[in-house]
């Protein structure tokens, strides 16, 4: 039980810190000046950014693997699993807005903010509703 514990504590502090990195740049990126939106400088913030996502959805599988080995019940059923549901769909859609900015190829600042917009604006729903449920 000990290293279930360890475990637990290592995939719960980097799914925060990479959840709180990700949110940061994608702030940055939403509201931020125009001159941090070109090209050059969103990709190689996209490529640091993809690093962040894989660790939060990796910690965060481990998370739910961990709370699923003692049997959870129907998730809709107490204000956790509904938690757990909407970060589960909230991840969802920023990892398909996320896989849209990889593929632009376009260059246009104006698409960029948009599309970080919205990561942003999910990552900060869910977490409220987040803190609302649990």
């Amino acid at each position: 039980m000990e290293i279930v514990n360890l475990v637990w504590k290592t995939a719960f502090i980097s799914h925060l810190i990479s959840n709180a990195l990700f949110l940061g740049i994608s702030f940055v990126f939403a509201y931020g000046k125009k001159e941090i939106l070109k090209e050059e400088i969103v990709k190689r913030y996209v490529k640091i950014s993809s690093l962040f996502i894989a660790v939060s959805g990796i910690s965060g599988i481990g998370l739910l693997s961990i709370l699923s080995m003692n049997g959870m019940d129907d998730l809709t059923s107490n204000g956790m699993g509904q938690s757990i549901l909407v970060m589960i769909l909230g991840y969802t859609v920023v990892l398909f807005v996320f896989v849209l900015t990889l593929i632009y190829k376009g260059g246009e600042e104006r698409i960029y903010k948009k599309l970080f917009s919205i990561m942003f604006h999910i990552y900060l729903f869910v977490y409220l509703i987040k803190g609302i449920l649990t």
